[in-house]
């Protein structure tokens, strides 16, 4: 029987569609300083995977009429944040200061709109949040 032990060997990196695993990679990074960090875009991320991709990946809608309440606090608490240094570019202020707004928007459909709606609404949100989140290098990436 071979033995285990010290053969803690370095977990591969994330899958693209393993977002649980991406966050713990890049939580690691941040201790170890290869990131700067934004907790509020962070803390609002977490929400945008856990209604995003259940709706794109399994058209489960749910997770966003349940969350999308907390996904406008987050907003706005990244609008009132101040971003890391990588982020003080005029476009990305801009789409810091829009979040609010965007979310706002698709918070006011959760329940009226159908869930067709609502997905491409959602898609529209998260493709604008990219836009933070990309510009800012802040190391959670899809």
């Amino acid at each position: 029987v071979a033995s285990t032990a010290g053969a803690q060997a370095t977990q591969p990196p994330a899958k693209k569609d393993d977002h649980a695993a991406m966050h713990a990679e890049h939580m690691k990074n941040m201790q170890h300083g290869k990131a700067e960090a934004w907790k509020e875009l962070d803390a609002y991320h977490m929400l945008m995977m856990a209604t995003w991709h259940p709706a794109k990946d399994k058209n489960d809608i749910a997770p966003a009429r349940a969350k999308m309440g907390e996904m406008v606090v987050a907003a706005k608490a990244v609008a009132a944040s101040k971003a890391p240094a990588s982020c003080q570019k005029p476009e990305l202020l801009k789409a810091q200061a829009g979040l609010v707004g965007e979310t706002e928007k698709v918070a006011a459909m959760v329940k009226k709109a159908d869930d067709p709606a609502l997905k491409a609404a959602l898609k529209t949100l998260h493709d604008k949040f990219e836009v933070l989140e990309e510009g800012c290098n802040t190391g959670m990436k899809h």
